[in-house]
């Protein structure tokens, strides 16, 4: 006997809204046996990393801030992936987008004012954006794939840090540490809750996520995402321009990156540093996905992978687990989930060895 995968003629709603929950459980329970097959306190791992920043009060301080950058970078992707626009460098925007940023802090350090961080804000929003425009151009001009571009201006993003850092930005009183200056007192993003880190990104990424809802359920552009995304032949008689669109998703998720960028090096870092880097750009695709492409589902997906970053840095401090554990179980529930999308919509068909037109 062989097995086919047979298209369903309607994928069931209710699974396509259980499937992310199903991802995480499974992600849990094969986490734990794998982890302990190869020697560690398999349930302890899943304990630590999905339970402790919950019930752990002083944990959720770090929730809301490692979830802020993820909830808005993931927003921007789901945008981008509604319209079949597979934006794969949201890593290297963000990062462009903190640079900008930091070129407005170090311009007017020490002076004070309110509207330098407004400023730093559409600096990172419009270098998010600018670095997103080459493969938007690239795709558009010569049909150049943008997951191959998007993905490999990541690593030139990366080097760029590391040229600053250590020549013209360098600190001149850092003692030969490659990084800047910390930022003036204007240039850092306030705390909202007193004796916490919470800083004003982490509302900012709420109302973001809740206006991307409004606009992608109620406007012309997210009805055009939407189209131009689920058909594209049928889109160009409806007046929508698919090249326009192109260039529309990979300039909004590209400032929605570079904003997240400017957030974040003005609230956790406070200057720019070598480990700037986070890889909150590539987490955010599972966000994405894990969110179901949609802005308010992505509050909540942010919020499960803030979860399992806390939760990796318990981890590492009380059973020994290391640094890319993490990434395992990341990478686990994205493989959940992917996996319930094709049975959502295939089902596993037995059939005989002349049915599937194989000789006997």
């Amino acid at each position: 006997m062989q097995f086919r995968l047979e298209k369903r003629r309607e994928p069931s709603q209710a699974m396509v809204y259980a499937t992310p929950v199903a991802a995480v459980v499974l992600t849990m329970v094969v986490g734990a046996i794998l982890f302990s097959l190869i020697g560690y306190d398999g349930v302890g791992a899943v304990r630590e990393i999905f339970l402790t920043p919950l019930t752990n009060s002083f944990k959720w301080q770090d929730l809301g801030v490692k979830a802020a950058p993820l909830i808005i970078i993931g927003t921007g992707l789901s945008i981008a992936y509604r319209a079949n626009v597979w934006n794969i460098g949201a890593e290297g925007q963000y990062i462009m987008g903190g640079l900008a940023a930091t070129w407005v802090a170090l311009a007017t350090y020490g002076m004070t004012g309110w509207w330098i961080l407004p400023l730093m804000l559409v600096a990172g929003v419009l270098g998010g954006a600018a670095y997103a425009a080459i493969p938007a151009l690239l795709k558009t001009r010569l049909n150049v794939n943008e997951i191959l571009t998007s993905l490999m201006l990541t690593y030139a993003s990366v080097q760029l840090i590391y040229y600053l850092v250590r020549a013209p930005w360098k600190d001149p009183m850092g003692m030969g540490f490659p990084q800047t200056r910390i930022f003036s007192e204007a240039a850092r993003l306030p705390t909202i809750i007193p004796t916490t880190i919470v800083h004003l990104g982490v509302p900012i990424a709420i109302v973001v996520a809740l206006v991307a809802w409004f606009v992608m359920s109620r406007s012309v552009f997210g009805y055009q995402m939407k189209v131009v995304g689920a058909a594209p032949h049928a889109a160009r008689y409806g007046g929508f321009s698919e090249n326009k669109t192109i260039w529309l998703a990979l300039l909004v998720s590209g400032g929605l990156a570079g904003m997240a960028g400017m957030l974040e090096v003005a609230g956790p870092f406070q200057r720019m540093v070598p480990g700037f880097p986070t890889n909150y750009g590539f987490t955010a695709i599972i966000v994405a996905f894990l969110g179901r492409l949609n802005p308010l589902g992505v509050i909540f997906a942010g919020i499960v992978m803030a979860i399992t970053f806390v939760g990796g840095e318990v981890a590492q401090t009380s059973i020994g687990l290391s640094n890319s554990a993490t990434g395992v179980f990341q990478a686990m529930m994205l493989f959940f989930l992917l996996a319930g999308d094709i049975l959502i919509r295939y089902r596993i068909r037995r059939v005989a060895p002349q049915a599937a037109g194989v000789a006997p």
